[in-house]
């Protein structure tokens, strides 16, 4: 497991964050999974019927998320976390891009328990990350956007420079198909439970096991 260290402002602004990590060696990287659509459809309904008389920013979870942006001077509303975009989209009837089965079944996680995740390829990382607020004039270049700006956004940089955020990975750390050991982080607000977190981590073992039945994986709450 990678160590994962957290800088001194993220500890001062943001006291008690946490952090699921999970990371899968051995990988075998498809770009469709054939149980995906199914668990992609239940999670469809499971959302609109609970979202069904009330919007994404009422229920616990994601206030609490929005709040850890907060803390930190990133307005939420204006870069929506992850995991309530893919919510709100999900309820919209536009579904989730398909990447490939590591990324789509990170998606489903990340859109059921409503908690941001980034996830990348360890071979892509260079020494051990650390969670730190971006820079004056930093940036980094994105997987859809050539540039994405990190200046007051919280961030994961190595020894290389920034490669993601709660909101968007990097090209440099993606996962392809020649990726062959992944690590993925649910950035966890103070106020969730590690019994939740958990369970989290749980269910993306599950189907990260299911889908590459050779991985090796570990999971680990850091505090």
């Amino acid at each position: 497991m990678i160590n994962l260290s957290i800088s001194p402002i993220i500890i001062e602004k943001i006291s008690g964050i946490k952090f699921g990590l999970l990371s899968a060696t051995q990988v075998q990287v498809i770009k469709n999974d054939p149980n995906f659509e199914k668990e992609l459809s239940e999670l469809i309904l499971e959302l609109k019927e609970k979202f069904t008389d009330r919007m994404p920013s009422d229920d616990a979870i994601v206030g609490h998320v929005r709040r850890m942006y907060r803390r930190i001077g990133w307005e939420p509303t204006q870069y929506r976390p992850s995991s309530e975009a893919l919510v709100r989209r999900l309820l919209k009837d536009k579904g989730l891009y398909r990447i490939n089965n590591l990324v789509d079944y990170g998606n489903l996680v990340s859109a059921r328990y409503h908690l941001s995740m980034g996830l990348y390829d360890t071979d892509k990382i260079n020494g051990n990350p650390v969670f730190d607020v971006g820079r004056e004039g930093e940036s980094y270049q994105g997987i859809s956007k050539d540039k994405i700006r990190a200046e007051g956004k919280l961030i994961l940089r190595d020894d290389t420079g920034i490669f993601g955020n709660p909101t968007a990975d990097s090209l440099r750390t993606s996962i392809t198909e020649d990726t062959h050991s992944a690590l993925a982080i649910f950035f966890c607000p103070p106020e969730v439970t590690d019994t939740y977190l958990l369970e989290v981590l749980n269910t993306l073992e599950h189907y990260y096991q299911r889908s590459c039945p050779e991985a090796v994986i570990n999971q680990s709450i850091l505090l």
